[in-house]
């Protein structure tokens, strides 16, 4: 079998997180929890990942659910407005896996061209 130069062909992979089977972190929920951070909203979090709001509310729950944590403290809206903000477990989980994604994306472009000079 011939091999194709790296020129020829692209590398793709995912990374997710697991905690007893359940998946807490991958790039879509990485994406989701940053946009939250930013707009402080949960809705323009939404719109800006394309994600569902109900969606988003669900992976919020089936993560602090798997970790026993909070992520993200809310507020209904009124006189006041509501807001969204991640928690400091949140902002460390998104640190954490934004490094590891990033070592395993080095590596994995590395071992890549190695593999297919």
């Amino acid at each position: 079998m011939i091999v194709p130069k790296a020129e020829q062909i692209r590398l793709k992979s995912k990374m997710w997180l697991e905690l007893q089977g359940r998946p807490i972190m991958g790039e879509g929920r990485m994406a989701m929890l940053q946009a939250i951070g930013d707009h402080r909203s949960i809705l323009q979090a939404s719109h800006e990942t394309g994600i569902s709001y109900r969606r988003i509310r669900g992976a919020i729950h089936d993560m602090e659910t798997a970790l026993g944590q909070t992520l993200v403290l809310t507020r209904r809206g009124g006189r006041e407005g509501g807001y969204a903000e991640l928690t400091p477990a949140a902002m460390a989980l998104l640190d954490a896996f934004k490094t590891l994604s990033q070592g395993f994306q080095d590596e994995s472009d590395v071992r890549f061209k190695d593999i297919f000079r």
